[in-house]
């Protein structure tokens, strides 16, 4: 099954599983409930989760720039640890 996958593909698709598991384990520990943020997350994993899935469907026509934004996606994620508020909106002036 792996062997179909070209590098590029499986770097791409690691990624969008990765920025996928941290959304989905972020705890808020104290952080207040914002409705409208927590849309935004589940829609990013919806649309995340598609996008592994088509991957993994169609892994020939995977590009160097889908892959290249599928890992810089996964570092914005882990960059601030799986809050997706704070990558809508910076606390600094």
């Amino acid at each position: 099954m792996l062997s179909q996958f070209a590098p590029i593909a499986l770097i791409a698709l690691a990624a969008y599983v990765a920025a996928i598991v941290r959304v989905l384990t972020f705890r808020r520990q104290g952080a207040r409930h914002r409705r409208h943020v927590s849309w935004i997350a589940w829609a990013l994993v919806v649309v995340l989760g598609g996008s592994a899935i088509e991957l993994a469907l169609h892994a020939k026509s995977v590009g160097i720039f889908e892959a290249g934004s599928a890992l810089l996606l996964a570092l914005f994620v882990f960059g601030v640890r799986g809050n997706v508020a704070r990558l809508l909106w910076s606390n600094e002036s």
